[in-house]
């Protein structure tokens, strides 16, 4: 009985201390102000021709969130297509972020998987550590080709 009690005990302090979506998504959302805004623009919508939208993004509503998060480690250059349209880009599309930590980068695109006019699934932080951690020895950046080859069903 005493165990039942202890586990019950745990499971709600796990619970309660737990960060919900909504706040992962609001710690996302300051991370998004201080490193995506510039280039995707507050309301998501990229600038044409030099930065990719987010809004309503079939890279960012992918049932998986593997690709984006390799993305956001090692970044990915061009030319990609987006929503089934080429979008070409003389710069590197979007430059790694992978000095951001585990938690910054899950709340980050769980904000932009849930804003914008996207409707997708949380990320978790264990799941940026994996994947992290399987591409440590990655130095480039992703190409479409590459990143198409990682399911994301």
């Amino acid at each position: 009985m005493l165990s039942f009690i202890r586990f019950s005990i745990i499971a709600v302090c796990s619970l309660l201390l737990s960060p919900s979506p909504a706040q992962d998504a609001t710690a996302g959302q300051t991370v998004y102000m201080q490193v995506c805004f510039a280039c995707h623009q507050p309301t998501g919508l990229g600038l044409p021709g030099m930065f990719p939208p987010l809004a309503n993004s079939d890279w960012v509503t992918a049932a998986k969130s593997d690709r984006l998060i390799r993305i956001v480690l090692h970044g990915i250059t061009g030319p990609i297509q987006l929503n089934g349209q080429p979008f070409n880009s003389p710069a590197p599309i979007m430059p790694a972020q992978g000095t951001l930590s585990d938690d910054q980068i899950a709340n980050v695109l769980t904000y932009v998987r849930s804003n914008f006019g996207n409707k997708a699934g949380a990320v978790t932080a264990a799941e940026v550590k994996a994947i992290r951690e399987a591409e440590k020895a990655r130095t480039t950046m992703w190409t479409q080709a590459e990143l198409e080859k990682i399911s994301v069903n």
